[in-house]
This record gives C-alpha cells, sequence and structure tokens, in this order.
C-alpha cells in the first residue's frame, strides 16, 4: 500500500515536471518570435526611411533641373528679347540716317554748293558761314564695330571675361550666360544742349554694343561672380563640369 501511493506521488511529480518544462519551452518560443517581429518591424522601419530620403532626393533633383531648364528658358528669352531691342533700334537709326542722306542730298548736289549757299545767305543776313566737313562712313566712328577692349580667359574650373565698363556705364552692362556662350550687351546714351545766343543746340547720342564669347566647355550661370577692377569688370563663369565634380 505504501509502494502504491509513494508510485502515485512519483508520477504526479514526473508530470509536474514535464508540464513546467513545456511551459519553459512556449515561453522561450514566445521570446523568439517576440525578438524576430521586433528584427522584421525594425528593418521595414529603416527600409521604409531610407526609401523616403531616396524619393526626397530624387524630387528635390528633379525641381532643381527643372529650375535650371527655366532659368536657361529665361535667359534665353531675355536675349531674343535684347536682339530684338537691339535690331529695331538698328533699323530706326539706319532710317533716321538715311532720311537725313536724303535730306542733305535735296539740299546740295555738291559740298561747295552747299558752302557757296551757306556763305550768300551769311552775307545778306551779315551773319558768319559756319563750314562742316561731313566725313565718309569709312572713316566716321559712327558707322564702324568698335572693339571695348573686352579680354576672356580661361583656368581648369571656369572663364573669366573682363569687359570693359566705365564707373559712369557700371549700371548699363548686363550679361546672359547660356550652354556653352556668354552674352555681354548695353547701351549708352547722351542728351547735351547749348546756347549760342539766340540759338540753341541739341544733341541726342543714342549707341548699344553686344559681344558674344563662345566657349569650349558648357558654363553654368550658378556661381558666377562679377568684380570691378579698374574700369573693367571681371566676370568668373564656372564650367558646368567643375560644378558637377564638387556636388559629387
Amino acid at each position: 500500500m505504501a509502494d502504491s501511493i509513494s508510485n502515485k506521488r512519483n508520477q504526479q511529480t514526473y508530470l509536474r515536471q514535464i508540464q513546467q518544462e513545456k511551459a519553459a519551452r512556449k515561453r522561450d518560443i514566445m521570446n523568439a518570435q517576440k525578438e524576430d517581429i521586433k528584427s522584421v518591424r525594425e528593418y521595414y522601419a529603416d527600409q521604409s526611411k531610407q526609401l523616403e530620403k531616396d524619393s526626397v532626393a530624387a524630387v528635390n533633383h528633379i525641381k532643381e533641373e527643372s529650375r535650371q531648364i527655366a532659368a536657361q528658358e529665361r535667359a534665353a528669352r531675355e536675349e531674343r528679347q535684347q536682339m530684338e531691342t537691339e535690331q529695331k533700334q538698328l533699323a530706326r537709326e539706319q532710317a533716321q540716317a538715311e532720311r537725313a542722306e536724303r535730306q542733305q542730298a535735296s539740299q546740295a548736289s555738291t559740298p561747295e554748293q552747299s558752302v557757296e549757299k551757306k556763305n550768300l545767305y551769311a552775307r545778306k543776313t551779315g551773319q558768319r558761314a559756319i563750314t562742316q566737313n561731313y566725313e565718309t562712313k569709312e572713316t566716321d566712328d559712327f558707322y564702324r564695330v568698335q572693339d571695348r577692349g573686352s579680354r576672356v580667359s580661361e583656368s581648369p574650373q571656369s572663364y573669366v571675361i573682363e569687359a570693359y565698363a566705365p564707373e559712369h556705364e557700371k549700371d548699363n552692362l548686363r550679361v546672359s550666360i547660356q550652354r556653352n556662350k556668354a552674352v555681354i550687351s548695353g547701351q549708352r546714351k547722351f542728351a547735351d544742349d547749348a546756347k549760342d545766343g539766340d540759338k540753341t543746340l541739341r544733341t541726342n547720342n543714342f549707341q548699344s554694343f553686344r559681344e558674344e564669347f563662345k566657349f569650349n566647355r558648357p558654363v553654368s550661370h550658378e556661381g558666377m561672380t562679377r568684380e570691378r577692377i579698374g574700369d573693367y569688370i571681371r566676370f568668373e563663369i564656372p564650367k558646368l563640369e567643375a560644378m558637377d565634380d564638387e556636388n559629387t
């Protein structure tokens, strides 16, 4: 009888041990599963953050390219407008010159006849005669293309343009940058009058200029610097490949 009771107790103890071992294994399995789930969540969270960063970088890159394209289109549009304005002004000046030539031709067939008429008018009115010497287009600077003395040089990272612009003309100078060239343009105006007794003399002069510099490498308007050196303005225009190297 005692042996039977002892065996029964041993069986109960053994069953409790088995149950405790099963419960311990379940806890270990659950803890392992929790760790796996935590690792998976952290992995996908990191992937999501990286994807978001890549998306932001792609959007910024697209925006930057769009901004550069818009800036290039705006510069090209401004250059076209400037060229149209200069062409219209040139046409007006040519028309004025032609009218002046026709008027001069109609007033006197030769310079000698014109001077004689002036002398005759002076003798009748008692005024002194004024003789003017009209130069031909070949010797008149008004009809010449003038070199303003601008200089261009190159370095491994940029092109340098030194454009002539005295202090009183510095605000009239404009620069336009395209992919492989730079255009410097501007205009000068002068108006003055003077009195000679009862007579008023008045002059109005207008001159436009445009200088185009072609480069062997593409350039960028971003990062361009402007510096005054004496009667020149120094423009340093970075090469596009140099800027790409800095960004990388």
